[in-house]
């Protein structure tokens, strides 16, 4: 890519990175920094280089020692830190099959318990086997994507790996289990797309041929990959214009990438009508489902917003252990059989005593370890409550934002404001008394659940967020913005979407996507 392109692209895939790892930085304690590996890759992403002398010896180091056979001594230098990028792109460019064996054993390593730190090696092992052109790691790179992929960062992991010339023939293969893998990494790059995956992804993957091939071969509706893939394809086709405003400037890139996203808009009204059919033939595949198909169709009726009536009550309570329940509380919000809140509400009261955990004192961080059992999704209850309202639903989440562990203080604030409070009263004494909380975390809730129900210091509180000088605060309002579901600062954010500085602009466009999809 041309060097001014790739500075832009750089920059707005560091913010986009960020912005992905939302949810990851979330979980990790104040406490935690950055490892050294994480800073130094994001240095790369900026514009960074490595250092060619030092590629250049380790290049001439290893080819000596694969010389003398020496394989087992090249794979025991490789270990963790800073130096590992440079080992993997010295095998590259020695471009042997020795070395190309080599980087794909590494692929089945787990290096470190720092995902963020570890999702960086896949990437790195997974650019330098594309560099090689080895279609026979393929197989290697599809096996690991299971977990490579579902890292914080698995989207640029998955960009690699279908910009492989041989991908899109495990497509073709999707009752197999690379098949299905493969499906899976696709859906991913396709969703990086919207978090700083490069828009020449697009061509380099030739993204509207193989979903057009893909399409051709469909055989029932209702299958939750390939919804999820149809879902995320439409996802893409609205934001493709601020991807073509950053190739506006290269022609050869421009007019390649606007060749595939024709095939793509063809299909638009195929894929449409293959979503408007889709949610019924999904939720009658709950009862039967198993375990690794439950959790594809989970999703794919998350990504729908799908109404599952009391499907999944009755599922729960015949298996209250049920692998990924968290997935299925989620999306319980957007039930509307009148059982469910209720039902909701007695599920974690009966598992959790919060009349207890309310009279403590309220920790200003959270716990280094749950307060409740992992097990136990009193969160996803928490949070799932935010779709059903009524007043026992208000009363039972005022007496959760006095639980004396943050996490579940914010959770239970984060679900009030949705609709116009029943008990008024109660509900913003609740929301004032959370925006004065010990934890910065609890405050911000507070604030959003006061910002959705019209509060005019709330809101000016978010619009100074995005006045501010330092980039990080008006991305971290941004964010907060977009999870809360904020509309009422659509306005301000529509004028920022008109700035001059590009990824600025560009995280603002996201985050309108981002609104208009949840209303």
């Amino acid at each position: 890519m041309v060097v001014n392109i790739g500075l832009v692209v750089a920059l707005i895939m560091l913010v986009a990175a960020a912005f992905l790892l939302g949810r990851h930085l979330q979980r990790r304690s104040p406490r935690e920094e950055f490892s050294a590996v994480t800073r130094q890759h994001f240095e790369l992403f900026q514009g960074g280089r490595l250092n060619e002398a030092v590629i250049e010896r380790t290049k001439r180091r290893f080819a000596e020692m694969l010389e003398h056979g020496d394989v087992r001594r090249v794979e025991a230098s490789m270990r963790p830190g800073m130096h590992y990028v440079v080992q993997v792109r010295a095998l590259a460019e020695l471009g042997t099959e020795q070395a190309g064996r080599i980087l794909e054993r590494q692929l089945q390593r787990r290096l470190t318990d720092d995902r963020l730190e570890q999702a960086w090696y896949w990437i790195d092992l997974a650019g330098g086997l594309r560099a090689l052109n080895r279609q026979e790691s393929l197989p290697h790179l599809l096996r690991c994507s299971e977990i490579a992929g579902d890292v914080p960062l698995g989207h640029f992991f998955a960009a690699e790996t279908v910009c492989f010339l041989g991908f899109p023939g495990y497509l073709l293969q999707p009752h197999t289990p690379l098949g299905q893998a493969a499906l899976r990494v696709l859906h991913r790059a396709i969703e990086g797309l919207r978090y700083g995956v490069q828009p020449t992804m697009v061509v380099e993957a030739r993204l509207g041929e193989v979903i057009e091939e893909l399409w051709d071969q469909v055989d029932a509706v209702g299958q939750p990959l390939m919804v999820r893939i149809a879902f995320e394809t439409k996802r893409f086709v609205r934001r493709a214009p601020h991807s073509l405003a950053l190739l506006e400037h290269e022609p050869a890139e421009y007019e390649a990438f606007q060749w595939q996203l024709t095939r793509l808009e063809s299909l638009e009204a195929t894929l449409t009508e293959y979503l408007e059919k889709a949610p019924a033939q999904l939720v009658g595949r709950i009862a039967g489902s198993n375990d690794r198909q439950r959790r594809d169709l989970f999703l794919a009726l998350l990504d729908l917003q799908t109404d599952t009536g009391d499907a999944l009550v009755r599922l729960i309570d015949k298996r209250p252990n049920l692998p990924g329940i968290e997935l299925a509380l989620e999306l319980l919000a957007y039930a509307r059989h009148p059982r469910v809140g209720p039902w909701l509400c007695e599920y974690a009261s009966s598992r959790v005593p919060m009349r207890r955990r309310a009279q403590w004192r309220p920790w200003s961080e959270p716990p280094r370890r749950p307060s409740l059992p992992i097990q136990l999704p009193y969160r996803a209850v928490l949070r799932a409550l935010r779709g059903q309202p009524s007043a026992q639903t208000e009363r039972f989440l005022i007496l959760a934002a006095r639980d004396w562990d943050p996490v579940f203080r914010a959770a239970a604030l984060t679900s009030l404001g949705w609709w116009d409070p029943i008990l008024k009263k109660d509900v913003l004494e609740a929301l004032h008394h959370g925006s004065r909380d010990p934890c910065t975390q609890v405050r911000k809730s507070a604030r959003a659940a006061l910002a959705r129900l019209g509060q005019r210091a709330a809101l000016h509180w978010f619009r100074q967020g995005l006045r501010a000088e330092d980039p990080h605060a008006i991305h971290e309002t941004i964010q907060l913005i977009v999870s809360e579901g904020l509309t009422l600062l659509w306005p301000d954010l529509d004028r920022l979407a008109e700035s001059d500085n590009p990824d600025l602009a560009l995280l603002a466009k996201e985050a309108l996507e981002r609104l208009s999809e949840g209303i």
